[in-house]
C-alpha cells in the first residue's frame, strides 16, 4: 500500500457548495478505486492524503496534477504504508476556514503557511501531526 500527500491551490476560491460537489465526486471515484484519505481545504489551498494500492494512488495523483482546477501541485510525502490511516473513509473532509475549528485542541496552523513561498520537504514536519489530528478525531 502507498500513502501520498500533496498540496495544491485551486485556480479560484471555491464556494461551500462547490466543495461539497467536489467531495461527493471524490468519494465516489475513490470508492471505485479502493482509495481512502483526507482532503483539507483552506483559503483556496488543498492538502490531500491518498492511500491505497500504489498504481491506483499514483494514477489518481497524475489525474489531479492535470486537472485544470488545480495549480502548483506539490508532492510532500510518498511512502509505503502497512495500514491505512483512514480505513473506511472514502474521503474525509475538513474546511479549515471554519472558525469553529480554530478552537479545537491540537489545531494545526500548517495550512496557514500560504503558497507564496517554496517550501522544501524539510519544512513539512507538521504534515504527519496534522494528519494524525484529523485521523484521531481530536
Amino acid at each position: 500500500m502507498l500513502r501520498l500527500v500533496y498540496l495544491s491551490s485551486a485556480t479560484r476560491e471555491l464556494t461551500k457548495s462547490e466543495l461539497l460537489d467536489l467531495l461527493e465526486a471524490a468519494r465516489e471515484n475513490n470508492a471505485r478505486l479502493g482509495i481512502t484519505g483526507l482532503l483539507l481545504y483552506k483559503g483556496g489551498n488543498f492538502m490531500q492524503v491518498l492511500e491505497g494500492e500504489p498504481e491506483a494512488v499514483r494514477t489518481l495523483y497524475r489525474k489531479i496534477v492535470r486537472d485544470a482546477r488545480h495549480t502548483g501541485p506539490m508532492l510532500i510525502i510518498e511512502e509505503p504504508a502497512d495500514t491505512r490511516f483512514f480505513e473506511g473513509w472514502g474521503m474525509g473532509f475538513r474546511d479549515l476556514d471554519d472558525p469553529e475549528l480554530h478552537n479545537t485542541p491540537g489545531y494545526s496552523h500548517y495550512m496557514n503557511l500560504g503558497r507564496d513561498r517554496s517550501p522544501t520537504r524539510a519544512d513539512h514536519s507538521g504534515v504527519h501531526e496534522l494528519i494524525e489530528m484529523f485521523r484521531s478525531g481530536r
